[in-house]
């Protein structure tokens, strides 16, 4: 959504200016990165060697059988009604993040056959609405915070909204951010402007050779723009009289930045950029804000293929409904950076998991089963998909539910322990089911 207009405005009420927007940015990323660089002069380079890390270490970046469960917790801040977003909004959400991470959304089927080699897998990245705040106390995982601040863009900020990340300021402190990743969700626009940025993200902390705190000037966290969060928010984003498409890929986005990845096109131009990840197609520069998929800027070889720019790609700067997919590489470094730099953000778990109750009444009968088992839900959300994994946590069986009650067949699955993934709402729950001849 870049280079939409140059508008001349007025800021504050005592000092008029005349200031050149250069650019609407969809993501403020390289605002963070040169907000970090000007506190600890050599941050940059040391956030690029992450790359090289993951592909010297000798860690296997295989997905395991493990999901990582990680806690979230959405902190709503707004000035008028429309900013307060509902709940359904939040919960609409957090099923777009399973979605996109697991690769179950629907639009995987828009994805371009010359782009299968390097298309991505299930992470077996979940995010859950936290159930206990910081205190040990139960919570929705939802806070609300009414504010007189209008807006929280800083142009002495650098352009972000650090602001919405204080109480003290307006917004609402973080959760402790070492077990907790913070969404704040606000209003960033300027004055006869509208928004600038539409998100951002601090990458992860503690690199090595890094000191604690070596991040200081960036709160840890994501903060997205209101009418950005969830694909039935009720507030249209319109700019410079063009209303966008918000399909919950922004935050997908800021979220992968989170977990580390960086732009696909390296934030440079002329074919000059480096993203650190081997297999996301070079681009010359970002997309457009277009699902134009006749551009192939750059010439490389991925797989013995001169690919495309991926459009398709949750780290472009392409629209909303074209972006369908992560690569391999972009998964595996994902989850490396969890279990290496955010290890206390996600629960590990092999069985089940229920963060806030949406599917707190499933049954699974007969458990152990012989020929059909039969999946009943009493709670008042109904199935929305299932998913059936063996011990070793390859997937066997995928389907789509919609239902409070199913049947599966498993007379055909040898002997052993299977785990059942069920869906619902933003809701993640995995029983352990047990197939006995």
């Amino acid at each position: 959504m870049k280079k939409i207009y140059t508008l001349l405005f007025l800021l504050g009420t005592a000092v008029s200016g005349i200031i050149n927007a250069q650019s609407l940015e969809k993501c403020g990323y390289m605002s963070v990165m040169q907000k970090m660089e000007s506190v600890n002069p050599g941050y940059t380079l040391s956030n690029s060697n992450i790359f090289d890390q993951f592909y010297n270490s000798n860690a296997n970046r295989a997905i395991s059988d493990t999901f990582l469960y990680v806690r979230v917790v959405v902190h709503v801040v707004y000035n008028t009604p429309e900013e307060n977003l509902p709940d359904s909004v939040i919960l609409n959400q957090m099923k777009i993040f399973n979605d996109d991470f697991s690769r179950m959304n629907a639009d995987t089927v828009n994805m371009r056959p010359i782009l299968a080699p390097i298309a991505g897998i299930d992470s077996r990245i979940r995010f859950v609405l936290a159930n206990t705040d910081p205190q040990g106390n139960p919570t929705t995982g939802i806070t609300r915070t009414s504010t007189t601040r209008t807006s929280f863009f800083s142009l002495g900020g650098g352009g972000l909204a650090e602001d919405v990340k204080s109480s003290a300021n307006g917004g609402v402190d973080p959760w402790d951010q070492s077990r907790y990743l913070n969404i704040w969700v606000c209003d960033m626009s300027v004055p006869l402007l509208g928004p600038l940025v539409l998100g951002y993200a601090s990458p992860p902390s503690g690199l090595p050779n890094w000191d604690p705190g070596s991040t200081t000037g960036i709160s840890d966290g994501v903060v997205i723009q209101y009418q950005l969060f969830g694909s039935n928010n009720p507030n249209p984003l319109n700019v410079g009289g063009t209303t966008y498409a918000v399909k919950g890929r922004t935050p997908v986005h800021e979220v992968g930045h989170y977990l580390g990845l960086r732009h696909i096109w390296g934030d440079a131009n002329n074919c000059t950029g480096e993203d650190g990840i081997a297999d996301t197609p070079k681009a010359n520069d970002a997309s457009a804000q277009d699902c134009d998929a006749s551009k192939n800027t750059c010439v490389d070889n991925i797989a013995g293929i001169d690919m495309p720019d991926m459009i398709e790609n949750y780290m472009d700067y392409s629209a909303e409904d074209c972006q369908n997919s992560f690569t391999m590489d972009q998964v595996y470094f994902m989850r490396w950076v969890i279990r290496g730099f955010r290890p206390d953000i996600a629960t590990v778990s092999f069985v089940s998991i229920d963060e806030i109750g949406a599917l707190d009444a499933v049954s699974l009968a007969p458990n152990p089963a012989a020929e059909t088992v039969i999946i009943n839900s009493n709670s008042k959300s109904q199935i929305a998909s299932l998913r059936l994994f063996n011990l070793s946590g390859q997937l066997i069986m995928s389907e789509q539910i919609n239902s409070a009650r199913t049947m599966i067949d498993v007379s055909a699955l040898a002997e052993g322990i299977y785990f059942i993934e069920l869906t619902a709402e933003s809701t993640v729950k995995r029983l352990k089911l047990t197939v006995q001849h």
